[in-house]
């Protein structure tokens, strides 16, 4: 039995202002796949264990990521895609084909870019070749990406801690398919209703209930496996808003009963969805009075994770200001990094560092300090992160000692906070400040929880803010709670 192993994956942030060009995409192919995914947590990984797992060939193509930032370029999707028809066509004929993807790609040409893939897969392989799709939980679903495949399943966590068994328990499905073992019906329910951010960490309420539905339909007799995704609102497209998927065993109306339970019993939760979460300046003083530290300092809207700049200057500026010392975060500025590794490691140096990619994310602050440490910027966490990964690049990165009790480590690549090896490579120990500021919502939980006496959702402006007041939406659907309340499902 012979799986085709491919795909592309980026989280579109259709607000942010940096394009994911061709060049932005880090593209694998054939054992390159194995040696980069293999031994992480990653979706490709759950796929590639399915080789030894049920006695299968699963053959690695090509696979294209990038990080999470703006709209795909119609040159980079052509040349990406068409790349992934080719490999399909030219190295088949194939049993199953596994797609590793995202959900919530948006390219020029494309609002729907992850349903267009699936499309052009299925009229390549013909209605006959089972295709399994693992997509990420803040997947935008629509019918589209359901109609033409197979099995999809989506992450169940959130930090994302599950991608290898969620791509594995979707390649056992296809291979079960392909022996006749199953017949596979998926339902989709998307009920009018956006989560906002920062109610989708998975280990508390209201999401803790929502995924306990989930499992829950999994135990139906007739259900062979059941997802939900929260949705990405950073993505201006129709289906944005939350998902709801059953795949019964050749059971069309046990499906779609399982999905619109799940489905009726969040839209009953929606106003646990919508909240407040405090200003730069009051999170800052929240974290002042704390007795211990390190007080970790969620950026909801710098969350590089969700595709922000990774520069904003909001706290650092407020931290200054309030004369918060023993603060600790990092900042994407390769021109301050270059200035930085000119002057050399041990040098006093003046110098205005973030808030350049834009103007919706802070303006430049100037800071005077030491060049301490300089570092390539390579590190690796076997454990498990928010996605999987283990392999990571900052770019060649600076550790600046300013004269205002702050540390920042400059990176002249975007680098989510997902793990403290980001800060240990550094020579950094980040138990020993009261304030870390961490950019995301909730990818940075599995790395900073352990440490944190205390976590604190600061609502900062951004392309990722979780005041989605702030953004004009153009295609998405309408009513939608909780923009219309007086939305119906």
């Amino acid at each position: 039995m012979r799986l085709a192993l491919l795909g592309m994956t980026h989280e579109t942030n259709t607000f942010s202002r940096v394009p994911a060009t061709y060049d932005r995409f880090d593209i694998f192919r054939d054992d390159e796949i194995v040696s980069q995914y293999a031994e992480s947590q990653s979706t490709n990984a759950g796929f590639l264990e399915a080789a030894n797992r049920f006695e299968v060939d699963v053959v690695p193509l090509t696979f294209a990521n990038t990080g999470p930032i703006g709209t795909i370029t119609k040159d980079a999707f052509d040349r990406i895609v068409r790349e992934l028809l080719d490999r399909l066509r030219d190295d088949g004929p194939w049993d199953g084909v596994l797609l590793s993807l995202h959900g919530a790609a948006v390219s020029e040409e494309y609002p729907d870019a992850d349903g267009e893939i699936t499309a052009r897969v299925r009229a390549l392989v013909g209605l006959n070749v089972p295709v399994g799709m693992t997509l990420d939980l803040h997947a935008n679903v629509t019918q589209k990406m359901i109609e033409n495949t197979t099995v999809a399943t989506f992450y169940r966590s959130n930090p994302h801690l599950d991608p290898r068994p969620r791509a594995l328990e979707c390649a056992e499905l296809i291979v079960q398919t392909i022996r006749g073992e199953i017949r596979p019906v998926q339902a989709l329910e998307m009920p009018p209703v956006v989560i906002n951010i920062v109610k989708q960490f998975t280990g508390e309420e209201p999401m803790a209930s929502v995924i306990r539905d989930c499992e829950d339909a999994i135990q139906r007799p007739e259900i062979l496996t059941a997802s939900v995704a929260q949705g990405y609102p950073y993505s201006d497209v129709e289906e944005m808003g939350m998902s709801f998927l059953a795949v019964s065993d050749g059971d069309e109306p046990a499906a779609r009963d399982a999905a619109r339970w799940m489905a009726q019993r969040a839209w009953e939760m929606r106003e646990q969805f919508v909240v407040d979460t405090p200003s730069a300046d009051e999170a800052l003083q929240m974290a002042v009075a704390e007795e211990y530290g390190p007080v970790v300092l969620m950026d909801v809207g710098d969350n590089i994770g969700g595709g922000s700049s990774a520069d904003s200057t909001i706290i650092l500026e407020t931290a200054k200001r309030l004369g918060v010392k023993s603060y600790l975060q990092s900042l994407y500025d390769p021109e301050a990094v270059a200035v930085c590794v000119e002057s050399g490691i041990g040098s006093r140096i003046t110098l205005a560092v973030g808030g350049k990619t834009d103007d919706m994310h802070g303006s430049p602050v100037e800071v005077s300090g030491t060049v301490r440490v300089i570092t390539d910027g390579l590190y690796e966490d076997p454990t498990p992160t928010h996605g999987g990964f283990r392999y990571f690049d900052g770019g060649t990165s600076v550790v600046l000692e300013t004269e205002d009790g702050h540390t920042i480590l400059l990176t002249s690549k975007r680098s989510m906070n997902t793990t403290r090896e980001q800060m240990y490579s550094a020579g950094i120990v980040p138990e020993r400040y009261k304030v870390v500021v961490a950019k995301g919502v909730v990818s940075p939980r599995p790395a900073y929880e352990p440490i944190a006496s205390r976590i604190i959702l600061v609502n900062t402006p951004g392309v990722t803010t979780s005041d989605l007041s702030f953004f004009e939406y153009h295609r998405r659907r309408t009513p939608l709670y909780p923009f219309e309340e007086d939305a119906r499902y």
